[in-house]
């Protein structure tokens, strides 16, 4: 007889059916007709709670309404599983009807938590986000059909070129690190735990290599974001790809990277906040990756000596370093007045008594490349020093101007705080002296970067070497003919010009301006200007103010 109903087949399919049995859409097809679904009134279902409910484990709360569980079913089509890689154990749940409840709340579980928080995410979720992340850079990467070369090469010439061009200022990374991370780009690389003896026992054994891949993939979009595309030779989209890729590893590991940062936690964010300043020309996202940086290292009490200290030499050496350039970056803001101070000594407690140098011997660059001899690490390191004190004295010179600005007009003293003989005025004019007097500091080697001291050095080393002097010595002048006019322009705005040696005269100080604009581009003479542009909107940025404030 005909059946009463769709039969499950059509029903599933969503086609007519003829009621027939067998009907004629299963007769075509050669499947068996069934009708084993219960039809069920239309209308809102009814929850009933089963007879054995206060025996079932509960399922996770709703955050939001206590009174509401969330609905397994709901739960598992809600995910998103390709996104991380949990394909396999979706369909486990879903095909195994033996499954016990207590392993299916286990995986609920570990889904109902946002996959950074990794205190609750098993080794195998952490190893299937990491892949899946690699999988999609690497696919990216290869369609892009105008790229030479694979995703590793173009990893080492990051490298190359950071270590040439951009390391020289921002001494913040360990080359054979940064080289022994690039096969972790390789989907032929498995990500390996690490070994028990050099396990942090805070966080899990994949974190290690997750921050390594995030370290290299934001090296890339640094570097390709910043040099022009005749060094990188590498379209500008693709520093996008792997920022992507840097971006969405370190969500993977977030809550365990902000509960136990390390050195990598502000190289990481340092480098995103260059690619977002090179990419956009904003400041928002930049200050955003910055300021976090610079509150991890605040939270690390970077700033004391005494707790720097790492059972691992180079750790501690990088920490040192890393919150050295985090220091001088956020001085050269206070000089700006772009924004507040993060890390200033006035807000650490007992002040700043992190060494320079410390105990540390640990060196930075690959001892086995033939260019890195001849003293380059310590040079480097020394012109890094000098720009970071050259920022802090115009920092503090330009805060103590508007303050005693200040001071004076509140107490309508103006008239004796002017006096030349007056102590506190006296004392800008020591600070302003003492500023000028670092430029004599540049040692010959950043003067003179064409001029090879050592006969004994080959000739293809010195020309490496020389165009890193070059590109620190663009840096450090550039750095202070901006630091000259900004003082010279907070003692226009303030009425102080006699700081800096100037009259009342308008005429003076346009005279002034104009003179260091050009002491500016005499020093830029025989500046090779791949140095220049390969420090981007930095040194862009620098060049344009000194342009602007004249």
């Amino acid at each position: 007889m005909p059946g009463s109903h769709a039969c499950d087949h059509c029903r599933r399919r969503k086609v007519r059916c003829n009621g027939a049995d067998p009907c004629s859409q299963c007769s075509r097809s050669g499947i068996p007709c069934e009708r084993r679904t219960i039809l069920r009134r239309r209308g809102p279902r009814v929850a009933k709670r089963p007879a054995n409910a206060e025996s079932l484990p509960q399922g996770p709360r709703c955050i939001d309404n206590p009174e509401h569980s969330v609905s397994r079913d709901d739960l598992l089509l809600s995910v998103s599983v390709s996104d991380h890689g949990l394909e396999g154990q979706v369909a486990a749940v879903h095909g195994s009807p033996r499954m016990s409840m207590s392993s299916t709340d286990s995986f609920i579980h570990s889904l109902a938590h946002p996959p950074c928080s990794v205190e609750v995410t098993s080794g195998s979720l952490v190893r299937s986000e990491f892949l899946h992340v690699r999988r999609r850079l690497v696919s990216q990467f290869n369609s892009l059909q105008a790229l030479s070369g694979n995703i590793e090469e173009t990893a080492h010439e990051c490298v190359d070129l950071f270590m040439q061009f951009l390391f020289p200022n921002t001494p913040i990374a360990h080359e054979p690190t940064l080289r022994a991370s690039i096969p972790l780009l390789s989907v032929d690389t498995t990500p390996e735990p690490t070994p028990t003896e050099n396990l942090n026992p805070n966080e899990p054994p994949l974190i290690p290599s997750l921050r390594r891949f995030t370290l290299i993939t934001a090296l890339c979009a640094h570097i390709i974001s910043v040099v022009p595309e005749s060094l990188s030779r590498k379209p500008k989209s693709v520093s996008g790809i792997f920022f992507e890729a840097s971006k969405s590893m370190l969500r993977a590991y977030e809550a365990c990277d902000l509960e136990h940062p390390d050195s990598t936690s502000l190289t990481i964010r340092m480098w995103h906040s260059s690619y977002a300043q090179n990419t956009t020309g904003k400041v928002g996202a930049s200050w955003h990756y910055h300021t976090e940086a610079c509150c991890l290292a605040q939270r690390l009490r970077l700033f004391d000596e005494a707790s720097i200290a790492r059972p691992s030499l180079l750790e501690s050496q990088l920490l040192r370093v890393n919150f050295w350039h985090l220091y001088l970056a956020e001085k050269t803001q206070v000089a700006f007045r772009s924004r507040p101070p993060i890390i200033d000594e006035r807000i650490c407690d007992g002040g700043i008594t992190l060494l320079d140098k410390g105990n540390e011997l640990v060196p930075f660059l690959d001892p086995s490349r033939e260019v890195n001899q001849a003293d380059l690490e310590s040079r480097i390191f020394f012109g890094f020093h000098l720009r970071r004190r050259m920022s802090a004295t115009a920092a503090r010179l330009i805060d103590d101007i508007a303050s005693f600005s200040g001071h004076v007009e509140s107490n309508s003293l103006r008239a004796n705080q002017l006096n030349g003989g007056d102590q506190e005025m006296t004392t800008l004019i020591e600070r302003y002296l003492k500023f000028t007097a670092l430029v004599n500091e540049v040692p010959s080697w950043v003067r003179h970067p064409d001029r090879g001291e050592d006969p004994k050095v080959d000739e293809q080393v010195r020309t490496y070497q020389a165009t890193c002097f070059w590109a620190q010595r663009t840096n450090i002048m550039t750095i202070f003919y901006c630091m000259r006019l900004l003082i010279l322009q907070t003692c226009i705005d303030h009425g102080l010009p006699a700081v800096v040696g100037l009259s009342e005269s308008p005429l003076s100080w346009a005279s002034r301006k104009l003179e260091i604009i050009q002491d500016f581009l005499d020093d830029l003479q025989g500046t090779p200007f791949i140095c220049l542009e390969a420090q981007g909107e930095t040194a862009v940025g620098g060049s344009r103010f000194l342009t602007i404030i004249q």
